[in-house]
């Protein structure tokens, strides 16, 4: 527990003997949504006058472009009197994000990150989800479709097929027979199978 405390004072002293950052910007990220304006500050520890410059990069440890000029959208400080100068970002848009430094007379700030995001309309947002959902669930089903099918057509091939080959009924047919019911005795006509002239002979005994 001593060895702890010890620790922490001397934690402590070396934190108070570092010496504090030259310049500061604050904040030191935004995030904000486009056609937003918002002032990036960087606070100095210098004596005035003091010559401002802004730099842009796209990323963190990446090379910052510039000095930043001023336009319709940007306005900035350049040489000023005072301890602290400013950046002026009007009506961002998505290509404003990334990072930007402040640079006093050769000195550099710790930079801020900006990160400007697209204005989302909630109710289309939903409708969107909507339809994304309605165009998953039909892609579902018509791959359903397509994997049932050929499966029930082959099962209906193969009852046709087995249709087709079943043995038909067996018949008992008479060929050349002519049965007929007579006086409640059957009665077989052989006469159309017998010569003419034995049918007259056979009719007339």
């Amino acid at each position: 527990m001593l060895w702890l405390l010890v620790g922490l004072c001397g934690l402590a002293l070396v934190n108070l003997s570092a010496p504090l950052p030259r310049i500061s910007q604050k904040p030191r990220f935004y995030g904000v949504k486009a056609s937003r304006s918002l002032v990036i500050y960087c606070v100095c520890q210098l004596e005035p006058p003091l010559q401002v410059d802004w730099f842009r990069a796209a990323e963190w440890n990446q090379k910052a472009e510039g000095p930043m000029r001023p336009k319709d959208n940007v306005v900035m400080q350049g040489r000023t009197e005072r301890k602290h100068a400013f950046l002026l970002l009007k009506n961002v848009s998505l290509s404003d994000s990334g990072v930007y430094y402040c640079h006093v007379n050769d000195t550099w700030g710790a930079g801020t990150g900006l990160q400007v995001m697209r204005h989302i309309n909630v109710h289309k947002a939903e409708q969107r989800s909507k339809v994304k959902d309605a165009l998953i669930i039909l892609q579902t089903s018509m791959l359903a479709i397509c994997l049932v099918a050929p499966l029930l057509r082959r099962y209906t091939l193969g009852k046709k097929e087995e249709a087709i080959y079943e043995e038909p009924p067996k018949e008992h047919i008479y060929e050349g027979l002519m049965v007929e019911m007579c006086e409640g005795a059957l009665y077989e006509d052989l006469s159309a199978y017998a010569k003419p002239s034995e049918a007259q002979a056979l009719w007339s005994s």
